[in-house]
């Protein structure tokens, strides 16, 4: 059951917004894994497939749907990474015009061997802008062989591909198309050599700017006790261990969601106050204060813990990992009945911004 919920995708981009000063953009290859689709360079039907379906949804005026997340996803990830010469023009030109309403992923260009590595660009000034007028200034569209014209492409190449997507103008956004065909064969990297951006690595540090949990969500409970379940998935389970916090929740809005949060990085860092439980433990009632359990995974192919939430009728839970990275067939929240019980607000990365919509369960 690795499959991926538009639904919470969709309320995970609603209080995790491109617009939230200071969040960091997510690997692309970790929002290819989550959305279902492939960073292929080759796929140029794929990528004009989803250039068409941000026009025809109306994505440039309102992204949040989880097909235009997913659409500028497959867009933005290929146009940042792939080589110039596999990307549709149109595709290169018709991006521009999701960028200031869309959520960006971060991937850099595809390195390649024995170029030397690309300018560490300012992204608070306009030194990008002013390397595509001194492009222009220079007749680098006529001849780029020079050496100033290739320190200026490399410098406008750097803030393009490092700096946020409205460092650059738009003129410069799209002149730096207009220079790839003269300037070719000035080529210098971003990426290291030996990174390999399009494997996401679901436990590195990629998804904890904010802290030590990578999941928050908030849960209406209505039963005395629920199941939390963790499975195997293509004959592994994500990691052999997971630590959650839970605190009793009312009301369940993203105001009380965030107020737990630093609450929440404290108990899940410290080794002294989270309890671990076995397969087929159970976990004791859930203190006003948050309480945490490092469940610890079975031999089997499934694992399974009891959550004690007699008194309480909201639940927020705060996870190291995604919950669904352990989903084979099975949800990961269940009441006693084994009904599955949905997340009414989630939040990819912690800190949180923004007006979340509540999505039923």
């Amino acid at each position: 059951m690795k499959k991926f919920s538009f639904t919470l995708l969709y309320a995970l981009l609603q209080v995790h917004s491109s617009e939230s000063a200071g969040d960091a953009e997510q690997p692309c290859a970790c929002m290819a894994e989550e959305t279902g689709f492939t960073i292929d360079c080759q796929d140029t039907q794929g990528m004009l497939d989803s250039l068409n379906e941000l026009k025809t949804r109306g994505c440039a005026s309102d992204c949040s749907s989880p097909e235009c997340v997913k659409h500028y996803y497959v867009v933005q990830s290929h146009h940042d990474y792939c080589p110039e010469d596999d990307i549709p023009e149109v595709v290169e030109d018709g991006f521009h015009d999701y960028d200031q309403s869309c959520t960006h992923c971060e991937i850099k260009r595809l390195f390649t061997e024995g170029a030397p590595s690309c300018p560490v660009p300012n992204c608070e000034d306009t030194s990008g802008n002013e390397a595509y007028v001194s492009l222009l200034d220079n007749n680098c569209l006529t001849d780029c062989t020079t050496e100033i014209c290739r320190d200026h492409y490399f410098m406008l190449r750097a803030a393009h591909d490092s700096c946020e997507h409205d460092v650059l103008s738009t003129a410069a956004e799209k002149g730096l198309h207009d220079m790839e065909a003269p300037c070719a064969a000035q080529i210098c990297n971003q990426a290291i050599g030996d990174d390999n951006q399009l494997v996401c690595d679901d436990h590195s540090d990629h998804a904890h700017g904010h802290g030590a949990f990578e999941w928050s969500g908030m849960f209406s409970v209505n039963d005395s006790s629920h199941t939390w379940s963790m499975q195997k998935v293509d004959g592994d389970y994500a990691d052999p261990s997971m630590r959650v916090v839970f605190f009793p929740a009312d009301p369940l809005t993203e105001e009380t969601l965030i107020s737990f949060e630093m609450a929440a990085e404290t108990l899940i860092e410290d080794d002294d106050k989270c309890v671990v439980v076995v397969d087929g433990g159970s976990m004791s009632a859930v203190a006003a204060e948050g309480s945490c359990f490092e469940l610890t995974v079975g031999a089997g192919d499934d694992t399974t813990f009891t959550v004690d939430t007699s008194g309480i009728s909201g639940l927020a839970v705060f996870a190291q990992h995604f919950p669904t990275e352990f989903e084979r067939d099975k949800h990961y929240f269940m009441d006693s009945s084994g009904a599955n019980i949905e997340p009414i607000e989630a939040d990819k990365m912690g800190s949180t911004s923004g007006e979340a919509d509540k999505m039923g369960s």
